[in-house]
């Protein structure tokens, strides 16, 4: 509580505050239909109130209410129920694009990158394990791409499968061979 001019107390309260008090007032103010008043004194201050003051020192201005939305509300699409949900499976296509089949990695460190293509995109909790040689490549990622290094010279076999959150098998790509050459030293 602060101190008028006329020793009269009264609330003084920022504008902030007021904004949202005020939102609470139009709620009830829709029940009520009672006026609001915008009151500026001397110094710029605003107030809101319901009884403004009748001194020719303040500014008063009547202030509307809109009422609240009585709309009824718009549908924007059926509920999809379990048993259609059910009874239409998804048809996954993970394919690799990278490496082709029977690619060659060039004479070097083994370095190359694997690439997947998803169809439909992956969705929720679901990841992505590379298998080479049918073990799995670190931890199953959300991303279709791996960079691998140091993989040995010879042969290979990569695999991507498509996993749920709870790690259940939802598809798997085809398999495919790549060829690493890596220079070979003699003892």
């Amino acid at each position: 509580m602060t101190q008028r001019d006329d020793n009269k107390p009264y609330l003084s309260i920022p504008v902030g505050r007021l904004v949202a008090g005020a939102l609470w007032l139009c709620i009830g103010a829709d029940l009520a239909a009672q006026p609001v008043y915008k009151v500026t004194d001397e110094e710029g201050n605003v107030t809101f109130t319901d009884t403004p003051r009748d001194n020719g020192q303040v500014q008063v201005e009547t202030q509307t209410v809109n009422p609240t939305n009585t709309a009824k509300a718009v549908s924007t699409a059926e509920p999809i129920s379990e048993a259609s949900e059910r009874s239409a499976p998804v048809s996954y296509d993970t394919r690799i694009v990278t490496p082709a089949e029977n690619a060659t990695i060039p004479m070097g460190p083994g370095n190359f990158t694997v690439e997947a293509s998803l169809s439909p995109a992956i969705r929720g909790d679901e990841r992505l394990s590379l298998l080479l040689d049918g073990e799995p490549v670190g931890v199953p990622q959300r991303m279709p791409i791996w960079q691998l290094t140091n993989v040995y010279r010879g042969a290979h076999q990569l695999r991507v499968v498509r996993l749920t959150g709870t790690g259940r098998q939802l598809d798997a790509s085809g398999q495919r061979t790549v060829y690493v050459m890596r220079p070979m030293v003699k003892p």
